[in-house]
């Protein structure tokens, strides 16, 4: 079945991998903008950065180690949302540091785990996640 995916939010503005002697380190960075037209009004006079934004956030950091890793068609679909957790909120202002730990999995030859922290610019933890995600290597472009 052909999927494909709407978008409307850029999640993250750069992504830097490197390969590690346990995995692979993505590390992402998201400047947040309160103008930008899908934080307007969320909420009214205390504009904040949705944690399922932070999420996503984190997808397209992994989806973009995927398209590097396995090529162009490839994709990494969230499969799991092993834990999470959102400690500090994200402002307008702020910068959304992520660091993702990716272990490919042995017993699942598709599958990765993902161990996250998410921090603000001034070094607070905002966010920390485990997620397994399926990696799809199909060929084409249809995954836009």
């Amino acid at each position: 079945m052909s999927r494909r995916f709407a978008a409307p939010l850029t999640a993250v503005d750069t992504v830097d991998i490197a390969d590690t002697p346990a995995g692979t380190r993505v590390e992402a960075v998201k400047r947040i903008i309160g103008d930008e037209p899908y934080l307007v009004g969320h909420y009214p006079d205390f504009t904040i950065y949705p944690g399922v934004f932070t999420l996503e956030s984190v997808h397209q950091a992994i989806r973009h180690w995927a398209t590097e890793r396995h090529g162009p068609g490839a994709l990494a679909e969230l499969a799991t949302i092993t834990s999470i957790s959102f400690a500090a909120p994200l402002l307008p202002g702020d910068t959304l540091r992520i660091g993702c730990e990716l272990t490919e999995r042995d017993d699942a030859p598709a599958a990765v785990r993902a161990k996250v922290r998410c921090h603000r610019g001034d070094g607070a933890l905002s966010a920390r996640m485990t997620l397994e995600l399926r990696i799809d290597r199909r060929d084409g472009d249809d995954h836009a």
